[in-house]
């Protein structure tokens, strides 16, 4: 059992999407103890700079097409830097954009990655649990812009229109959990929200028919 374990571990360790699950997982796990340290008020935004640099070894496996992308996440995060040091409405749209294309991007090539796997691996699965949470990501930039471009689209209770607000928003509708607290008002807003909601089912439905394909080829091969 020891040894069974231990192989099972070093390889989602080497798994080439491992870092990238676990630097998403540290966005949720992390930064809701540091928000209240002054020095770190976008402490979001750090994280997730740090998922993005993670994204930038995971989609990639060639070192070429690696520097490129590692170039266009430098964009992405001199455009929220940018935002930091001149808060302004119409700057504010510019990172949520660039943000919005570049994880428009990872999730594009990862589900390419998947549907060209033809065996169930660790790093097939690290990469399914990271699709479907960067699916969430980036429908928050997709509902930010909706909110700034569209003002009274959504309904917020005890909370207030920010990054953090949408990410949370974001993932309570790709879960269809729907707690109530912040509301989808407008027509944009409610259609991407519906949107969403059948992504994420989709999403589910169509990876565990994925993997119980593979293994059962795998099985009778």
């Amino acid at each position: 059992m020891g040894i069974s374990i231990k192989g099972i571990t070093t390889k989602i360790a080497n798994a080439r999407f491992s870092y990238l699950f676990f630097s998403i997982i540290l966005l949720f796990l992390v930064r809701p103890f540091l928000v209240d340290f002054a020095a770190l008020r976008n402490v979001t935004n750090i994280f997730i700079w740090f998922i993005l640099i993670s994204c930038g070894w995971a989609v990639h496996d060639k070192r070429r097409h690696r520097l490129i992308f590692l170039g266009i996440i430098t964009v992405a995060i001199l455009t929220d830097l940018l935002d930091m040091f001149l808060p302004d409405a119409a700057i504010r749209l510019v990172p949520n954009i660039v943000g919005f294309i570049v994880f428009s991007y990872i999730v594009t090539v990862i589900f390419l990655y998947l549907i060209r796997q033809e065996e169930v691996t660790a790093d097939m699965i690290m990469a399914a649990a990271s699709e479907y949470i960067l699916i969430g990501i980036m429908f928050s930039y997709i509902y930010f812009l909706i909110g700034a471009i569209y003002p009274g689209s959504f309904s917020f209770q005890g909370s207030q229109g920010d990054r953090l607000s949408f990410l949370y928003f974001s993932f309570v509708t790709l879960t269809t959990t729907g707690y109530g607290d912040i509301l989808p008002v407008s027509v944009q807003a409610r259609s991407f929200a519906i949107l969403e909601q059948v992504t994420g089912q989709l999403f589910v439905a169509v990876l565990v028919a994925r993997l119980v394909g593979l293994y059962t080829a795998r099985k009778q091969s």
